[in-house]
Formats: structure tokens, C-alpha cells, sequence
């Protein structure tokens, strides 16, 4: 115990140095950066640093007026539209440990105290990416709107049905302009795939407003490769695909441009399923001074150890449902 009392205040000291100085300023931006999907959203500026709200609330186009045709001196009768509705988001809150015990410090010297706290907060760093980015509490997870202890993830706002569950706090059953896209491979991939890709792009388009990211999971993203390289002349016209994002490239994440929307897989992806969406829509809102934010160490009450936890709050959210859709099970080749 005597070690550790001693130490304390020495690791305090270097711990403070290095959050303010080195670590806690990019400690996000390392994690954002580490899995395909969130490096897609921050390249295109869908990772918002905000201030704090009792929720993130955004205004939602649910109904239009109607537009007729009238002749000369026909009476014109106005029927008010109900516009607007509110999609409601809570924070969520995830948080890692670190833990360093006090023969852990014994065993170090004076001089290697940094890389020691360096190396349990990259381990930190490594587990929170796996968790933000994941399909357990993370941006592919299923979390719904009221487990503040899981992202509402990418399961929940485009899920196996479109007309039940909630996302903003709006019922699909209820809110018919709240509904999202669905399509089903059914069969194998390369019976038509292509096919039910290419109509679920069409349906999630309107106007100007397509889809900019199409993240699917690895036999999805192997399967697409491979029915490229066994009919691409016949049925995937050049136009369909071109080159990716660079900066993703540069950052080892492959993709490539379809249709405009960059197509790439992600580890977290779960099986049997794609997303494609507007990154103008589905973006992640992130606290500022909880992004990614680490604690003082202090002392466990019965233990010879220090803790500090990493903090971070936020959540996705999304605007208009209607513009997403789900890809389901192209898996099977």
C-alpha cells in the first residue's frame, strides 16, 4: 500500500501533463479514425460536436400541403398541412476504464511512468473504438431510444420492419413519412443482388437528395466484388462504379464510388445486413467535453490500484428515415 500512496501523486501529476498536452484532445479523433463507417461520417463532416441540451431534438417534414389544378373562377378551398413533428434523441453514455495497480507501478520505473499510463490508455482507446463502432452498444447496435447505455444504433433506425418501432421517439406504424427502406436479397447473391441493390438505391432517392454511404459487412462486400469481376461488362455499366474516396483509401479503408455513394464493409456490420443513407441525415452528435473525456486518477477504496475512466456521450441520430434503407441477407453467393 505504501508504494502506491507514494506514487500517487507522482502518476497524478504526469497523468495531468498528458491529457492536457498530449492525449485527451485527439483521443476522439484517434477513434473516429479506426473504423471505416465513423471515418466515412467525419470525412463528410456527419460527426457534430455539440453543447450540452436536455436532448438533441430535430424538426421533421411529416406532411406537405396539397397542390391542385383550378380554372378561372373556381373556388379555392385551403386545407391546412401538419408540416412538422419532433425527433427526439437522448444522450447515451459509455464509459472505460483504466486501471493501474500498485504493483504495476512498483514494477515501473520513474522514468517509464508515461508509457505506462500511454499503454493502458491506447488499450482504452482500442476497447472504446470496438464499442462506438460495434454492433452490441455502438453505431450498428440495436439500442433503442430510451437505453441511454447503447447507441441508437443503425439496427434500430433501419430495422426488418418498416412499419413498427419507434426511432426519435415517432412511431413507424403511425407516421407513414417515418418509414424506412427495405430490400431482400431472398436468394443468393448473384441470382439478383445487384438487382434489389439497385432498387433500394432508386428508393431512397428523391429529387437531389441520394445516398452517399452504403456500408455492408464482409461477405456482402465479398459477394458484390465478386459478381463485378464475373459480370461487370454485362450487367454493371461503367457509370455504376468508380473510384473511391481517397482519403478513406490513404486511411486503409477500402471502397469504391457506386452510384455516387461511397460502398465499403465495416467489422461491425452485423451478418446479413447493409445500411445505404444520406450521410445529410444520419449523423453522430457528440458532447463536447465528453468526447472521449478522462478522468483524474484516484484511489479504490480496497484496493492497491489508480482508476481513471474515459467518458464519452452522444448518439446517432437521424432526420429522415425515408432516405435509408436495409439490405438484407446478401451474404449467400
Amino acid at each position: 500500500m505504501a508504494g502506491n500512496l507514494s506514487l500517487t501523486r507522482v502518476y497524478n501529476r504526469i497523468f495531468t501533463i498528458m491529457r492536457d498536452e498530449a492525449i485527451e484532445p485527439y483521443l476522439f479523433d484517434n477513434i473516429s479514425s479506426r473504423t471505416a463507417l465513423l471515418y466515412c461520417l467525419k470525412e463528410k463532416g456527419a460527426i457534430k460536436k455539440v453543447g450540452g441540451s436536455p436532448h438533441l431534438r430535430f424538426n421533421i417534414l411529416k406532411e406537405l400541403p396539397t397542390t391542385e389544378g383550378y380554372t378561372d373562377l373556381d373556388a379555392i378551398t385551403p386545407v391546412r398541412a401538419d408540416p412538422a413533428t419532433s425527433a427526439i434523441y437522448d444522450w447515451k453514455q459509455l464509459q472505460c476504464p483504466v486501471q493501474v495497480s500498485g504493483l504495476d507501478m512498483i514494477r515501473t520505473g520513474d522514468d517509464a511512468a508515461p508509457d505506462l499510463l500511454e499503454m493502458f490508455i491506447q488499450a482504452a482507446e482500442i476497447s472504446m473504438r470496438d464499442a462506438i463502432g460495434g454492433s452490441s452498444i455502438g453505431i450498428f447496435s440495436d439500442g433503442a431510444d430510451t437505453d441511454t447505455g447503447k447507441i441508437t444504433g443503425l439496427q434500430t433506425h433501419f430495422s426488418t420492419s418498416t412499419t413498427t418501432g419507434s426511432v426519435g421517439l415517432l412511431n413507424r406504424a403511425t407516421t407513414t413519412a417515418w418509414r424506412h427502406q427495405l430490400a431482400n436479397v431472398s436468394s443468393a447473391f448473384d441470382t439478383n443482388g445487384l438487382i434489389r441493390m439497385r432498387t433500394l438505391y432508386r428508393q431512397c432517392s428523391r429529387a437531389d437528395e441520394t445516398p452517399d454511404i452504403f456500408v455492408v459487412n464482409g461477405s456482402t462486400w465479398d459477394n458484390f466484388n465478386r459478381e463485378l469481376t464475373t459480370t461487370f461488362q454485362t450487367n454493371m455499366p461503367l457509370a455504376d462504379v468508380g473510384a473511391g474516396s481517397k482519403a478513406m483509401l490513404d486511411a486503409g479503408f477500402p471502397n469504391i464510388r457506386w452510384y455516387g455513394a461511397n460502398l465499403f464493409h465495416d467489422d461491425g456490420v452485423p451478418a446479413n445486413t447493409g445500411y445505404l443513407f444520406n450521410s445529410d441525415y444520419v449523423q453522430l452528435y457528440v458532447r463536447e467535453g465528453r468526447d472521449a473525456e478522462i478522468s483524474d486518477f484516484i484511489k479504490s477504496n480496497d484496493k492497491d490500484d489508480l482508476v481513471a475512466f474515459i467518458f464519452w456521450a452522444g448518439n446517432l441520430i437521424n432526420k429522415n428515415l425515408a432516405r435509408g434503407g436495409l439490405l438484407q441477407n446478401a451474404d449467400t453467393y
